[in-house]
């Protein structure tokens, strides 16, 4: 659970540095709204992988340290 937390964070922290990098790009309105619908797309790839991504590593650290220090097999 806590790796998801992680990952969701860490997706806020990555897309606000997308979004300041996005909106500092020049071109016209139609390559802007282009460009922001493939970032849509972008974003979702990227949240699906940084919640799995993380959800995995806390299962993973959690059945490797937390199970054996409560005695849980």
């Amino acid at each position: 659970m806590v790796g998801a937390i992680f990952g969701g964070a860490n997706y806020a922290m990555l897309i606000g540095t997308l979004d300041g990098l996005l909106r500092s790009m020049e071109g016209t309105e139609a390559e802007r709204q282009e460009f922001a619908s493939n970032v849509s797309v972008m974003r979702r790839a990227i949240l699906g992988f940084d919640v799995l991504v993380c959800a995995a590593l806390g299962y993973w650290l959690g059945t490797m340290f937390l199970s054996p220090a409560i005695g849980a097999e």
